[in-house]
């Protein structure tokens, strides 16, 4: 790989993607290389099957350098929800006297912030939700201000370090020589959110095909995340709950794709899939049923995420829906919308070919990788510091 190009590896529950691309014009993206496998997936934090996963992410890596025409010797992994835990705390440090506050300060606050291990869980990433000077303002970037205190409101993202050990040592026997873990969540929550909507607080919802994850963004932090194995599977796998049909699980998926869920049906009117071997037919009322019924569960989880966060703050603020999950169902968005009794937005990335909410989580690990090896490049740090 050249010096511009990053590699990320996305890992998602039912499928890995690796991509090696670099920044091009106007904050878009060019990619040398991407491919995707499926795998058996994970629930509850917990891999079906890690000989199948490492299938998929040599098979992944293979077909990327290929593409590509070098060999993958660092890497960006994503972290899912499930597999990382969020703190977030207050922090406040002073100083003798009025001065201008620099990186450093940023990154001593961040270390004073850290004062406990999380059992089982590594640290990955922090990052702040805002920043108060000594006359109460209120800010996300306080370097050169001026200020005889700092307090900060601070995140904190801690990943499994189950999850890390099976990926170093894949990808190590892989022949890659380092890896660096990203939250998925913080990536997402910063490259789809624009900066005005992130400065009060937002909710995002990334539901794939076998998990979901709940975040609360505010500022360039998340205050509030929840993830659980709930996702469009759990949707398509109502379609068998009782041994009504037993067409193949990829064929149902497509026939779901079919319906919209806002549109209105003659009795008799029925879905049919064809391939080569065969066709299927469903009728239509019967998979509109089961699917309200498969959004209808993810409904309850949704509000209990809701409870459980009890922050005010965001009573009257939309769900922005991200994910391949259940974001390709037509009337899927005004269906939880209705039952959950808020907005409910479809955000995804904002670049032709590529304004899929599936491509969401790939698309913002690469901003975030690209973003960190910058930051991390020595004349980054010489001339700006080296802070939080």
């Amino acid at each position: 790989m050249n010096c511009r190009s990053v590699a990320v590896l996305d890992v998602r529950s039912s499928a890995v993607t690796a991509l090696v691309g670099e920044r091009g014009v106007n904050n878009t993206f060019v990619f040398r290389g991407v491919h995707t496998e499926k795998y058996d997936g994970f629930a509850d934090a917990e891999f079906f099957d890690l000989q199948g996963l490492q299938r998929a992410v040599f098979a992944c890596l293979g077909a990327v350098e290929h593409a590509c025409g070098s060999r993958i010797r660092d890497i960006y992994v994503g972290v899912p929800g499930e597999f990382v835990k969020v703190v977030t705390k207050r922090c406040f440090m002073s100083f003798q006297s009025k001065r201008r506050i620099t990186p450093y300060d940023i990154g001593a606050l961040f270390d004073n912030g850290l004062t406990e291990r999380e059992n089982g869980f590594s640290l990955i990433r922090r990052s702040a939700v805002c920043y108060y000077t000594s006359d109460k303002r209120r800010t996300i970037d306080p370097v050169g201000m001026i200020s005889d205190s700092l307090e900060g409101y601070l995140s904190y993202f801690f990943a499994d370090d189950r999850f890390l050990d099976i990926f170093r040592n894949m990808l190590s026997e892989y022949g890659v020589r380092k890896s660096e873990f990203l939250p998925v969540s913080l990536a997402e929550a910063l490259y789809l959110i624009p900066s005005e909507a992130r400065d009060e607080y937002a909710i995002l919802l990334d539901v794939d095909e076998m998990s979901m994850t709940f975040s609360v963004v505010c500022g360039n932090g998340i205050t509030y995340q929840s993830a659980c194995s709930a996702g469009g599977g759990h949707v398509t796998a109502q379609l068998y709950r009782d041994g009504e049909t037993d067409i193949p699980f990829d064929i149902a998926e497509a026939m779901i794709g079919k319906i919209n869920l806002s549109s209105r049906d003659e009795g008799d009117s029925v879905v049919e899939y064809v391939d080569k071997m065969r066709s299927f037919t469903l009728p239509m009322r019967f998979l509109k049923d089961r699917v309200k019924e498969g959004l209808d569960l993810l409904c309850e989880v949704i509000n209990k995420c809701l409870e459980l966060c009890g922050d005010r703050n965001i009573d009257y603020k939309p769900i922005l829906l991200t994910g391949g999950g259940i974001t390709g169902i037509r009337g899927a968005r005004e269906h939880l919308s209705g039952r959950l009794n808020k907005v409910v937005e479809i955000i995804a990335p904002n670049l032709p070919y590529y304004n899929k909410a599936a491509q969401s989580s790939l698309l913002s690990l690469l901003n975030m990788a690209l973003q960190t090896k910058r930051e991390n490049n020595f004349f980054y740090k010489l001339f700006h510091g080296i802070g939080g």
